[in-house]
């Protein structure tokens, strides 16, 4: 008869292979984010372009410059400005989502985030977006406030934990043991000679003071964000110069269903979302500085661009006619509105 087998000698036995297994997996993982990351990293910006000071850093000042997490990426889109601040102008997840992988923001963000790879005229009016909204990820809340839109030159988002956003639902990103927490994200464009654009993304995030937590989010946001960052540069160039096709289930439902069109303008409610414009009326920047919907000093005279400089004095006058177009539509929209309720009215009293 074979002698029984130790209990203690299973255990172990059972013991070290599940840790054997636990560390092959952590190991996995921790090369798969560096990995990611060495990818992502092929768009960081040139070493001028990160040694410059962006609009925003200033918000990261409270915080140990060493325990500060920095990026910047950089691409060169061949199309002017005005072709292609308008994709990020709608960026948000309920409306045309991230414009980076949709299917890994599902699949392992579990955020529900669908790309829209058109210009809708919905998200493009004069209060389609404004310092104070709300910039969802996901329907959860997870997210940023914007703080700063100037128009063709820059947008800013950030999310602080001690200045949260005004938005009903929405909530500043924190987890792990934190002491403080803060985040800025901004898209940045430069003009460029010959009809181009020089697009820029700078990030900053503070990793806590725990040396566990940050080292969770260096790999969490740094890492893997640097590869879903890439990602979003390259589908913005696509988007703007006219090279991403639509969802091919788009193209297919229009076929079968019959020729698209987008709803009128004045049946378009107020917000797209209830939670997205709540910021709008006192934006939690304002608690900092002043949100900025005009910046004369960006981009910087000295910076390492060939900029164009007579770009801005061209595009603003036209900028300022279809703002005035679009604020016209919307009038005659609620003049509409207004008529049909004084009519509803005027038939109540009679």
């Amino acid at each position: 008869m074979s002698a029984k087998k130790s209990p203690l000698l299973t255990a172990a036995k059972v013991g070290g292979a599940t840790l054997g297994t636990l560390a092959v997996g952590a190991g996995s993982v921790l090369a798969g984010c560096r990995i990611v990351y060495d990818w992502g990293a092929e768009l960081h910006a040139t070493p001028a372009e990160c040694a410059l000071t962006y609009p925003g850093d200033e918000l990261m000042d409270r915080f140990d410059p060493s325990l500060v997490e920095t990026t910047t990426f950089a691409i060169t889109i061949n199309a002017p400005v005005e072709e292609v601040y308008p994709w990020m102008y709608q960026w948000g997840g309920t409306k045309s989502g991230s414009l980076s992988s949709e299917w890994l923001e599902r699949v392992f963000g579990r955020m529900s985030i669908f790309n829209r790879y058109e210009l809708c005229e919905e998200w493009q009016m004069p209060d389609s977006f404004m310092p104070g909204d709300f910039m969802d990820w996901d329907r959860s809340g997870m997210g940023c406030e914007a703080a700063d839109v100037v128009s063709d030159k820059y947008i800013l988002a950030f999310s602080d934990v001690k200045h949260p956003p005004r938005a009903r639902g929405a909530y500043a990103i924190a987890g792990g043991k934190i002491d403080d927490m803060n985040f800025i994200w901004g898209w940045y464009f430069v003009p460029l000679k010959g009809g181009r654009t020089r697009f820029l993304c700078h990030w900053k995030y503070y990793g806590t003071s725990d040396p566990i937590t940050r080292f969770c989010l260096k790999r969490a946001i740094l890492y893997c964000g640097t590869c879903m960052q890439r990602l979003q540069m390259e589908y913005m160039k696509k988007c703007s110069e006219g090279t991403m096709p639509v969802h091919k289930h788009t193209n297919l439902y229009r076929k079968i269903f019959g020729p698209y069109h987008y709803a009128p303008d004045e049946v378009q409610d107020k917000t797209d979302a209830p939670h997205v414009r709540d910021g709008r009326y006192a934006p939690a920047i304002e608690e900092v500085r002043p949100a900025k919907m005009a910046d004369p000093a960006w981009p910087p005279v000295e910076g390492p661009w060939d900029v164009d400089t007579e770009y801005y004095r061209e595009r603003i006058p036209r900028a300022i006619e279809e703002i005035k177009e679009k604020a016209a539509q919307q009038q005659k929209a609620a003049e509409a509105k207004i008529a049909a309720l004084e009519a509803e009215l005027a038939a109540l009293d009679k």
